[in-house]
C-alpha cells in the first residue's frame, strides 16, 4: 500500500495520523517526483543521515572504499577533515600528516570513533613518536620516520605505535589506529585503491609504506600470525621499486632489507615456520658483505629453521597461546634424527663464532657489544628450544639428559637477566623469550636447582612487564599472566629460601662432560654484567 498525496498535503492522512514520514513512492514509468516531495527529501536531514549511514553500511560490508566521509554529529572539536585551515597547527612540520590522516579517514569503518581524526591528537601522536619509539639498530637515521609528507600507511603505523607506548588517555586509541593500520595494509592489495596507487615519487612511496610495515611488525610479530604475509607485501614492494643502482640521492634500502629479514626472521623463529625472506636478494643494489653483523646472523637463523619447518613441531608461541594443562600433554609423532643434531650443533657454532668475531672488534662501541650479546643470547635460547615444546616444556622430561637440562638452564638464565642489564628492550620477539627463559627457569625452582637471585630476576622481569602501557587485552598481559600462573606453583618453602644445587648434581650420579654441550660452555661467561642497584632495588 502506497501513499497517496493530495495536491495541497505534505503528508497522507494515514502517515500525518501515524506520525511517520511520508514517503512517496512513484511508479517507475513516472515523469518525475512532485516538488513538494523532493523539498521534504531535501530538508529532513535524519532522512538523510539515515540514508547515508546505511549506505556506508553497506559498502563496509562489500568491502568498498567509502568515497566520502558518513554524516557525523557537530561538534566543536576540529577534526582533519574539516577544512577549517585556521585550526592547523602554527609549525609547518606538523601540518604534513593531515593529508594522510583525510585519507585514512575515508577508508576506516564506522566503528572507528571520529575523535581518533581530532587534530590536536594526531599532532600529539606524531610530534611525540621520536620520544616514545627507541631507534632501531637496523635504520639508524631517525628522522627518516617523520616525512615531510608521510604517505598513509606509514602515518597509520606511526598513530599506532606512539599511542600504543603513549599515556593512559592514548593507549585507549590504540585499538582503533590498528584497525586503520590493518585496512591501509590490505588497501595495498585492492586495485585502484587511493593507498595502494603510487605517488609522483614511486619509490620514495615504496620505500615509506616498507617502513611503517616494519614498524607494525615489530610491535605485532608474536601475538599476530598475519604479520608473516605483510612482511611478504613489504617484500614485494621493496622488489618492484628498489632502484637497480643506488647512490647518495636514494633510500637506504640495503637496511631497511635487513629489517625485513629481520622480523621475518624473528617471526618464524617464535612460529617456527619457514622464513618468507631469502637468504640473498635477488636486486644486486640489495646486496649485503657476507662480513655484515646482521647478514652474518640472518644467514645461520635462516639455514637452521627452513630445516625444521612443515614439520607439525608444536612452537615457542604454542605454548603461550594454550593453557598450561594443554602444553603439559602436547606430543608429537616427529622423531628428531642424527641429521637434526647435526644441524643443531651446526648452527651452535656458527653462533660462538658470530659472538667471539663481533665482540672482539676493536672498532665496536660497548654499545654495539651489548647488541651483539642480546641478539646471541636470545638466538642461542631459540636454538636450544627447538626439542623443548616437543617434550611438554618439561625440563624434567625423561628424554632429556642432563646435559641438556644445564645447557638450557644455564641459556634460560643469562636471558632473563638480559631486562636487568639493558633498558632498551622492548621488541615483542625480545619480550616472548626473555619471559620463555623465565619459566624455564621456574621449573629450575620447582626442580631444586634454584640460584639465590632467580625470583629477583623473574620478578624484575615481571615488574618490567607490568609498568608497560599497553591496550587491553595486550601481549603483555597473556605474558604475566603465563609467568604469574606458573610462579605460583612454587612451594611457599621453596620460594622463601632454597639453596643452590651444584650443575653436576642434576642427575643421580651423573658429571657433566663438558665436551657433550651443544655449545661453548664458556661463551656466556665473558660478558656477565652486574645488575645495576638503581634497577634492582625497585625490588626491595
Amino acid at each position: 500500500m502506497k501513499c497517496v498525496v493530495e495536491e495541497n498535503d505534505e503528508k497522507c492522512r494515514r502517515c500525518m495520523g501515524s506520525g511517520l514520514p511520508c514517503v512517496f513512492v512513484p511508479r517507475v514509468n513516472a515523469a518525475s517526483l512532485p516538488e513538494h516531495i523532493l523539498s521534504y527529501v531535501g530538508n529532513d536531514s535524519s532522512f538523510r543521515e539515515d540514508v547515508l549511514h546505511r549506505l556506508k553500511v553497506i559498502e563496509e560490508f562489500l568491502g568498498l572504499p567509502n568515497p566520502g566521509s558518513s554524516a557525523v554529529e557537530p561538534t566543536d572539536t576540529a577534526r582533519v577533515g574539516d577544512g577549517d585551515e585556521q585550526t592547523l597547527p602554527e609549525v609547518s612540520e606538523l601540518s604534513t600528516p593531515f593529508d594522510a590522516a583525510r585519507i585514512l579517514e575515508k577508508t576506516s569503518p564506522s566503528s572507528v570513533p571520529s575523535s581518533i581524526w581530532e587534530r590536536s591528537t594526531i599532532e600529539q601522536l606524531w610530534s611525540c613518536f621520536h620520544d616514545r619509539m627507541p631507534g632501531l639498530h637496523f635504520m639508524p637515521n631517525k628522522e627518516i620516520f617523520l616525512p615531510p609528507s608521510p604517505p598513509p600507511l606509514l602515518l597509520a603505523s606511526i598513530l599506532y605505535c606512539s599511542s600504543r607506548r603513549g599515556p593512559p588517555d592514548t593507549v585507549g586509541l590504540a585499538p582503533h589506529y590498528f584497525t586503520v593500520l590493518c585496512i591501509a595494509i590490505s588497501q595495498l592489495c585492492i586495485p585502484g585503491s587511493q593507498i595502494g596507487t603510487p605517488s609522483n615519487n614511486a619509490e620514495e612511496w615504496a620505500f615509506q609504506n616498507v617502513l611503517g610495515i616494519v614498524l607494525a611488525g615489530l610491535m605485532m610479530e608474536a601475538n599476530v600470525g598475519q604479520t608473516g604475509i605483510w612482511i611478504s607485501v613489504a617484500y614485494r614492494l621493496i622488489l618492484e621499486y628498489c632502484p637497480a643502482y643506488q647512490d647518495e640521492t636514494t633510500r637506504d634500502w640495503r637496511n631497511l632489507f635487513s629489517g625485513v629479514q629481520i622480523i621475518d626472521l624473528e617471526h618464524a623463529a617464535l612460529h617456527l615456520s619457514c622464513p618468507v625472506i631469502p637468504l640473498e636478494p635477488p636486486l644486486q643494489s640489495l646486496k649485503i658483505s657476507h662480513r655484515d653483523q646482521l647478514h652474518r646472523l640472518s644467514r645461520m637463523m635462516h639455514t637452521g629453521l627452513t630445516h625444521f619447518t612443515g614439520r607439525g613441531l608444536p612452537t615457542i608461541w604454542s605454548c603461550f597461546d594454550q593453557a598450561p594443562a594443554a602444553v603439559a600433554n602436547i606430543t608429537t609423532s616427529n622423531s628428531f634424527t642424527a641429521v637434526d643434531g647435526a644441524i643443531i650443533r651446526d648452527w651452535a657454532r656458527q653462533l660462538d663464532d658470530w659472538l667471539i668475531e663481533f665482540t672482539q672488534r676493536a672498532d665496536g662501541s660497548d654499545k654495539d657489544r651489548q647488541l651483539v650479546f642480546r641478539q646471541y643470547v636470545l638466538h642461542r635460547l631459540v636454538v636450544l628450544s627447538i626439542y623443548h615444546p616437543a617434550r611438554g616444556c618439561d625440563l624434567w622430561s625423561i628424554s632429556m639428559t642432563p646435559i641438556e637440562q644445564h645447557e638450557l638452564l644455564l641459556s634460560a638464565r643469562s636471558t632473563l637477566k638480559l631486562h636487568i642489564h639493558d633498558d632498551s628492550i622492548w621488541s615483542n620477539f625480545d619480550l616472548v623469550m626473555i619471559t620463555w627463559a623465565a619459566l624455564i627457569v621456574v621449573q629450575g625452582i620447582q626442580g631444586g636447582i634454584g640460584e639465590a637471585d632467580d625470583l629477583e630476576n623473574i620478578r624484575f622481569h615481571l615488574y618490567s612487564l607490568k609498568r608497560m602501557n599497553e591496550p587491553k587485552p595486550s601481549l603483555y598481559d597473556k605474558l604475566i599472566s603465563r609467568l604469574e600462573g606458573s610462579l605460583a606453583s612454587i612451594s611457599t618453602t621453596v620460594s622463601d629460601g632454597f639453596r643452590q644445587t651444584p650443575y653436576d648434581n642434576l642427575g643421580p650420579g651423573c658429571e657433566l662432560d663438558q665436551a657433550g654441550h651443544i655449545f661453548d660452555p664458556a661463551s656466556l661467561q665473558q660478558m656477565i654484567l652486574p645488575a645495576s642497584s638503581e634497577q634492582m632495588g625497585i625490588l626491595q
